[in-house]
C-alpha cells in the first residue's frame, strides 16, 4: 500500500475512532482544531514509512504522546506509531524501532505515575503486551526476509557454480572433439608428404605439409596440457571416458528412473561430434531435472532432423515451474552448451501441462 493511500486511510481511522470514543469517556477533552491537527499528524508520519522509517517512528510516537498528554479520548491514534515501529524493525532499523516501542510504553506509564493513577495499571500492562507483540512480529518478519534473501543468494551462487562447472566440462569435451580432428589432419598431412616425396613433387609442397604436421602435433600437445590443468583444478577424471553421442541415446533413455518414449523424425544422418555430444547432454540434463523436480509420471524425447540442423525436444507431464515444480539448475548448463555450438534454447511450462525443453542445434 503506497503512502498516498495509507496516510489518508490512517487519518480517517484515527479521527473516526476518537470521535466515537469521546462520547463514552467522560472527562475526555473534546476534539478541537488542535486535536484534529494532532490526529492528522499521527497519520502524516506514515508518509516517510518506506524511505525513512525512523522519521515515521519519531513523528508518530511524539504526536501520539502529545494527544495523550492533552487528555483527548483513548482511541486508535497510537496505531500509526505501531505501524511505523513494525516497519522500522522489519526493515532492519531495529534500534530506532525498539526505541519507539520503549517510548510508547514508558510515556503513558510515566504519566500514570505522575498522576498517582493506579486504576489504569491493567490497561498499561495490556498496552505493553501489544507493543511487545508487535515488535516480536516485526522481528519474525525481518528474519524471514533475511532468510529469503539468503536463499535467493544461495540459489544464484549455485547457478553460477553449475554454469562454471559446465564450461569446464565443455572445454574438456571440446578437447576430445578437436584433438581427434587435428590428429586426423596431422596423419593425412604425413601421408600426403610421403606421396609428394615419392612422386618427386616440388619442395615447397613438402615443406608446407611438414609445417602442417608440426603445427597439428603442437596444437594437440598444447590442448592436452590445458586439459591436464583443468582436470587438476577440479579433480575430475571423467573427461577420459569415451564421448557420448546420439548412438548411446537409447541407453540413456533406458536407464532413466521414469518411463521415457524416444522418437526420431526426419531423415536420420550423422552429425558433427560436438553437435551429437551437445544433444546427448541436453537430453541427459533435461531428464535429470524431470526426475528430481517435476514429479512426472512419464517423459518424451524427440529428435527432429531438419535441413540445417536438428531439434532436440524433451517434455514431461509433471507439475511445471509455475505449479510449484522446479526447472532445476541444469538450464544454465544447457544454455552454455547450446550457445557454444551456435544454437538456440527455449524452456518453460507447456499449455497442456508439464515442462518442456527444446533446442535447435545447427549441423
Amino acid at each position: 500500500m503506497t503512502r498516498y493511500v495509507l496516510v489518508p486511510c490512517a487519518a480517517v481511522v484515527v479521527v473516526i475512532s476518537t470521535i466515537m470514543a469521546q462520547g463514552n469517556q467522560h472527562g475526555a477533552r473534546p476534539l478541537d482544531a488542535l486535536g484534529y491537527a494532532l490526529l492528522g499528524a499521527t497519520a502524516l508520519g506514515l508518509a516517510w514509512l518506506r524511505g525513512r522509517p525512523e522519521v515515521s517512528v519519531a513523528v508518530c510516537c511524539l504526536t501520539a504522546a502529545v494527544v495523550l498528554a492533552l487528555g483527548y479520548a483513548y482511541a486508535l491514534w497510537a496505531v500509526p506509531a505501531l505501524i511505523a515501529m513494525f516497519t522500522a524493525i522489519a526493515e532492519g532499523r531495529r534500534r530506532e524501532g525498539w526505541a519507539g516501542a520503549a517510548f510508547l510504553v514508558a510515556f503513558p506509564a510515566a504519566g500514570a505515575l505522575l498522576a498517582y493513577d493506579a486504576g489504569n495499571l491493567g490497561a498499561l500492562l495490556v498496552w505493553a503486551l501489544v507493543v511487545a507483540l508487535t515488535g516480536q512480529l516485526a522481528e519474525v518478519s525481518r528474519a524471514r526476509r533475511g532468510y529469503i534473501a539468503e536463499l535467493e543468494r544461495t540459489r544464484e551462487e549455485e547457478a553460477r557454480r553449475r554454469a562454471r562447472d559446465e564450461r569446464l566440462k565443455i572445454a574438456r569435451e571440446l578437447h576430445d572433439v578437436t584433438s581427434h580432428t587435428i590428429s586426423l589432419i596431422a596423419l593425412q598431412a604425413a601421408v600426403a608428404a610421403e606421396a609428394v616425396e615419392r612422386a618427386g613433387g616440388p619442395p615447397e609442397a613438402r615443406a608446407a605439409l611438414g609445417v602442417i604436421r608440426t603445427a597439428s602435433r603442437e596444437a594437440v600437445s598444447e590442448m592436452k596440457g590445458l586439459l591436464g590443468v583443468l582436470r587438476h583444478a577440479d579433480g575430475d577424471q571423467a573427461g577420459r571416458s569415451p564421448m557420448p553421442g546420439l548412438a548411446r541415446l537409447g541407453e540413456l533413455v533406458a536407464s532413466s528412473a521414469l518411463p521415457v518414449r524416444l522418437a526420431f523424425e526426419g531423415d536420420r544422418r550423422p552429425l558433427p561430434p560436438v553437435v551429437e555430444l551437445t544433444a546427448y547432454r541436453i537430453v541427459q540434463e533435461a531428464l535429470t531435472n524431470t526426475v528430481r523436480h517435476a514429479r512426472a509420471a512419464a517423459a518424451q524425447v524427440t529428435l527432429r532432423y531438419e535441413s540445417g540442423g536438428v531439434v532436440v525436444e524433451v517434455v514431461d507431464d509433471g507439475r511445471g515451474a509455475r505449479s510449484g515444480g522446479s526447472a532445476g539448475h541444469g538450464l544454465a548448463g544447457m544454455a552454455e552448451r547450446v550457445a557454444a555450438v551456435g544454437g538456440s534454447l527455449s524452456t518453460g511450462d507447456r499449455p497442456e501441462g508439464g515442462f518442456g525443453v527444446a533446442a535447435w542445434l545447427p549441423a
